[in-house]
């Protein structure tokens, strides 16, 4: 199958553009994947770990069915690759720890497919894959620029000077017609050229790890949640029968979160109702996290100023470098994912319409920002707005009824199918 992003078309440029692209992630290795190959793009992707750094990553993602539909509109093939090492996502399910049923979402009723449960390193590896022979892996940026004298609405490029992490060899790299800054929340690019962007923190901590449970003695299959007050576990099993776990306490306003309350005894009170009654899944759960002691990582949940794009229009900031977002309704990886589709989707018919020139980028990248931007910023604040079920002081029995309500479904409506504009 040929992918509409990739598909041979006369060049339309009088000489090939030159794109960078820095951060081979989700979104990196996607848009790498998709201009790999072609002769109108001179392609330059480099990440700042190895190649294999990820192969063990301690993570599980839930994909959103909006990154899937989009990523089979952009790179079919890629969107095929990832069969074989996911689990189909189907549900938003809740429950008090003790059992009871706060409410389930079948995403049947409010997507047009069912998302996927995948291992992080397994996605990294998918689209990477692509990239092998051509990626800079252990390859960081020492200094940018971007080239004043030129008017942005014309021109503009941008150099980079690159170093080889093992050897120290440093390489100037000029003349960058388009700069897709992918490189994760704390991106190197966004602060060379804006600064640090300050965090707003939700005042909520989670920690994220791997069970191990190949004889299926957890119970745990799909998505499901657990709350006892604001305290949440969620849980969900991945293809090599692993269960990916994250747990959520409330913190104060800056997201610290004290030291003495992360250790096992403590998760163990703040997840067990008074009564002491523990569904069993949950109760498997906390036993595995307290008695089997697994590598627990923590970090508090946080979201930056979205910005999409630089002054000059010759970079673009996309995935967590453009909108890091709280990350209560799993939209982290999966608008990475959907901003490389979209991106691929814009940059297969600018060329399509002659118009992918390197003069042509400043206003490309206006329009591209002009369309994500409205949505992103729904997703942002709808991730947000529903994070007010793990902050101090929720009570799970306020809100049920909410989750149940026609505008809450709605929403999710919007955020699963209203990506494709075209």
């Amino acid at each position: 199958m040929v992918d509409p992003a990739s598909a041979s078309q006369p060049a339309v440029t009088a000489r090939p553009l030159r794109v960078a692209i820095v951060g081979l992630g989700v979104a990196g290795g996607v848009i790498g994947s998709g201009l790999a190959g072609r002769d109108d793009i001179e392609l330059i992707a480099v990440e700042k770990v190895g190649l294999d750094d990820h192969a063990n990553a301690g993570n599980g993602l839930n994909i959103g069915p909006n990154a899937l539909v989009a990523l089979r509109a952009a790179l079919p093939s890629m969107a095929d690759a990832l069969a074989d090492v996911r689990l189909p996502w189907t549900r938003w399910q809740a429950s008090m720890s003790g059992g009871k049923p706060l409410y389930e979402v079948p995403l049947a009723e409010v997507a047009e497919a069912p998302g996927i449960r995948i291992r992080w390193s397994e996605l990294y590896k998918a689209v990477r894959e692509p990239l092998l022979d051509i990626a800079r892996f252990e390859t960081t940026i020492e200094d940018i620029a971007i080239d004043s004298s030129v008017d942005p609405a014309v021109g503009g490029p941008v150099s980079l000077t690159l170093v080889d992490i093992p050897s120290g060899a440093r390489e100037d790299v000029t003349g960058i017609d388009l700069l897709i800054a992918v490189d994760g929340r704390y991106s190197a690019v966004r602060q060379a050229l804006y600064g640090t962007p300050p965090a707003r923190y939700l005042g909520v901590a989670n920690f994220r790890t791997l069970l191990q449970d190949p004889e299926h003695k957890s119970g745990v299959d799909d998505m499901a949640q657990w709350f006892n007050g604001p305290n949440r576990l969620l849980a969900y099993r991945l293809h090599d029968d692993t269960i990916y776990l994250s747990g959520n306490f409330p913190t104060d306003e800056n997201g610290e979160f004290p030291d003495d309350q992360k250790n096992r005894a403590w998760i163990r009170e703040a997840c067990t109702p008074p009564d002491g009654s523990v569904e069993p899944a949950c109760a498997w759960l906390i036993d595995a996290v307290v008695n089997g002691e697994p590598s627990l990582h923590w970090s508090r949940q946080q979201e930056i100023e979205m910005q999409l794009r630089d002054d000059s229009g010759h970079v673009l900031f996309l995935g967590d470098s453009g909108h890091a977002m709280a990350p209560t309704l799993g939209q982290g990886a999966t608008t990475a994912l959907e901003d490389a589709s979209i991106l691929l989707l814009a940059l297969a018919r600018a060329r399509k319409a002659g118009g992918l020139t390197p003069e042509a980028i400043p206003a490309f990248t206006e329009a591209l920002a002009a369309e994500r931007g409205p949505r992103l910023e729904f997703i942002r604040r709808f991730s947000w707005q529903e994070s007010d079920t793990l902050r101090v002081g929720a009570d799970p029995a306020s809100w049920q009824s909410a989750k149940h309500s026609p505008e809450f479904r709605e929403k999710l409506r919007r955020l699963y199918t209203e990506m494709l504009t075209e």
